[in-house]
């Protein structure tokens, strides 16, 4: 089987050269804000005060097989998550899951360089 990276032309028997061909920077950050539930004080919709998070992602590149860029989140909030109401930051990671691939498309990250991401 050989593998072909399209934006070089170049083909390769090992799959691991092919990814390597791949690879962009070293390492990338990331940062997406998040609107969660701080408090709730009733029992309707609007019964609740709002609190804004960022998520950080940070990518690095890890060269052993099979290589590719880990991942690694944290969330920065002015309250403790997870709460009763919101999730933790995996949850949010998740939340905020298609945002962090648009980043990533458009900076040359496809799928085949996520090295063992939780989603």
């Amino acid at each position: 089987m050989t593998f072909q990276n399209y934006s070089t032309g170049e083909e390769f028997e090992d799959e691991d050269d092919y990814l390597r061909s791949l690879k962009q920077d070293d390492s990338y950050e990331f940062s997406y804000d998040y609107e969660y539930v701080a408090n709730r004080f009733g029992d309707g919709d609007d019964d609740v005060e709002l609190q804004n998070a960022t998520l950080n992602v940070s990518l690095s590149w890890d060269d052993s097989s099979p290589p590719g860029y880990v991942v690694s989140y944290t969330v920065a909030s002015p309250t403790p998550i997870p709460n009763d109401w919101t999730g933790d930051a995996d949850q949010i990671f998740d939340d905020r899951w298609a945002d962090v691939v648009a980043d990533l498309d458009s900076v040359g990250i496809g799928s085949e360089l996520h090295k063992d991401w939780p989603i």
